[in-house]
């Protein structure tokens, strides 16, 4: 008897933490908008919530884009994308004008080919993240993580490349791409070239006027430069990102249909 009584405790206590996402899609109230991140079933642990809390919000700070992460235990009988969009229109996430949020909601309950994921972005970021790309994230990021039960990783995975595209730091064509930056390479060896052409002058300079050879004004100067360097005072101690400072809530952002989504 004592048995069974706990097991219907057990189920109850499941069933009651079940209820709580609220299928109704009713926003949370507006003081309780200060994350990001809202779990309604066992996923990640509390480090990791924070965490990855924590670059959500301060991405929204940055930027102003809002990226939601739901986790839910249900469905509420609808389609995974179904259920995104309307809770990115009925909680507004994104700002209303730009519509600049993303829904990022995952249901990690159920047998295998059950358990979902969907990646819904607001009319303003479509263009940046369009629904072939959101395809790619879920399948290269989130999904080969999620099968290993690397929950946490694979969800960060997910943002380390959300967070660029929604920045217009690259964009989608080059997703995938293993491209050499030659810009950038070419900017950084005509750096060093002159650092190195400067260099040189200035130790034939000093040879010339202490009449010594190359190599001994080389190594003169080096005895200079390594006494002075023992007389630097400490380093940069400015304090970074502080989590816990919310973001101002939700903003009214709307939602089109943008996306793509799969399963594990």
């Amino acid at each position: 008897m004592k048995a069974f009584l706990a097991a219907v405790l057990v189920l109850a206590s499941y069933v009651a933490e079940a209820a709580r996402f609220p299928c109704d899609g009713e926003a949370p109230r507006k003081s309780q908008q200060d994350r990001l991140l809202w779990s309604y079933a066992p996923l990640l642990d509390a480090v990791e919530e924070q965490r990855i809390n924590d670059r959500l919000v301060a991405f929204a700070q940055e930027t102003s884009n809002q990226v939601l992460v739901l986790i839910v235990d249900t469905l509420c009988g609808e389609e995974p994308s179904d259920l995104a969009f309307a809770i990115g229109e009925r909680w507004g996430i994104g700002h209303k004008g730009f519509d600049n949020g993303i829904v990022f909601l995952i249901k990690p309950t159920g047998s295998a080919g059950n358990r979902k994921v969907f990646i819904a972005t607001g009319y303003g970021l479509e263009g940046a993240i369009p629904d072939a790309t959101c395809r790619r994230i879920v399948d290269n990021e989130v999904i080969p993580h999620f099968k290993q039960g690397e929950f946490a990783r694979g969800i960060e995975a997910a943002l380390d490349v959300i967070f660029p595209l929604a920045k217009g730091e690259f964009d989608h064509a080059s997703y995938g791409r293993r491209t050499v930056p030659w810009g950038a390479v070419l900017v950084v060896i005509g750096i060093v070239l002159i650092m190195v052409v400067s260099w040189r002058s200035g130790v034939k300079r000093y040879a010339r006027t202490n009449k010594v050879d190359f190599w001994t004004a080389m190594w003169l100067l080096s005895q200079m430069n390594r006494g002075h360097g023992g007389h630097r005072s400490g380093g940069f101690t400015g304090g970074g990102f502080r989590g816990g400072g919310g973001f101002g809530g939700f903003g009214g952002g709307s939602f089109g249909g943008g996306g793509a989504g799969g399963s594990w």
